[in-house]
């Protein structure tokens, strides 16, 4: 991995708490009508889904507030592998971010020694959890100016890229 995080869950609901007070709080200054409103409540309701994913692993699941999750930013060659290991019909951007997460997250609950058990792990957690996961893993992974983002200078969250490529035939 070129970089890793390790949160607990109860830090990530923490996050995605505080951005949705933020979002909330900008969202008071804003004309309704105006297409910046509707896009901080869209924004809003993304990272509302995704805080409920958490929780639901919390209160349904077999997570609790302290479970650790470790995320990393795959190298080329980690992709190469995970694309190598994903069967060649996979086309659905669903199924491919399924096989990020798994080739993504170091140490989890769901996490085991073969990619493919632990692709059958995520395939199992709620989608809101799923699409937590690929946006944290992904901004590790957002090359700037300065390296990779971090989660201080730029929370999965702010960040609009998805990290669902199309399968390369050619890894």
């Amino acid at each position: 991995m070129l970089t890793t995080e390790t949160i607990t869950v109860d830090e990530a609901l923490e996050e995605l708490g505080d951005q949705i007070d933020t979002l909330r709080d900008g969202l008071e200054d804003l004309d309704e009508g105006t297409k910046q409103a509707a896009s901080l409540r869209d924004r809003i309701d993304r990272l509302s889904y995704w805080r409920n994913g958490l929780e639901w692993h919390v209160g349904e699941g077999d997570w609790t507030d302290e479970t650790e999750l470790t995320l990393g930013a795959m190298t080329a060659g980690e992709e190469a592998i995970m694309h190598r290991t994903m069967p060649s019909d996979v086309d659905d951007e669903t199924e491919v971010r399924l096989w990020y997460v798994a080739a993504s997250v170091e140490a989890a609950p769901f996490v085991e020694d073969d990619l493919e058990e632990t692709f059958a792990n995520v395939a199992s957690l709620h989608p809101a959890a799923v699409k937590w996961l690929e946006a944290k893993a992904n901004s590790l992974g957002t090359a700037s100016d300065s390296g990779n983002r971090s989660s201080e200078s730029s929370p999965a969250t702010d960040s609009e890229a998805t990290s669902t490529p199309e399968a390369d035939s050619t890894t």
